[in-house]
């Protein structure tokens, strides 16, 4: 009876790996995956403010705006990308599952874009 307690407390209950075996504390998540999370969204988060500071230039030089208007209408552009995250991850969670946000995101993308 303890052998099978054991194994219970091992596993992360109703989660599986890639091959669709129960996920065992001991090999799955951790440190390691959490650090590997951490680096990625700092990386993604330098790419975004790189973009950003670039698109300030590409606003004052080429579109001939002044330097407070692009600034301006880029920290909106970002305040507005970070908010949609928000609510696509909530839509995700509460409402939908992450493949029809998705869905729906690369949808609205498409039709925004053309």
């Amino acid at each position: 009876m303890q052998e099978v307690d054991a194994a219970q407390v091992s596993r992360w209950e109703g989660y599986v790996d890639w091959r669709n075996r129960p996920a065992l504390r001991s090999r799955h998540g951790g440190m390691v995956a959490a650090s590997f999370v951490l680096v990625v969204e700092v990386l993604e988060t330098l790419a975004f403010l790189a973009n950003a500071s670039n698109l300030v230039l590409y606003m004052s030089e080429y579109m001939h705006m002044s330097p407070s208007k692009s600034a301006n209408d880029v920290t909106n552009f970002m305040g507005t990308c970070f908010l949609l995250a928000l609510l696509g991850g909530f839509l995700s969670d509460a409402v939908f599952t992450t493949y029809y946000v998705y869905l729906i995101s690369a949808l609205l993308e498409f039709l925004v874009s053309n």
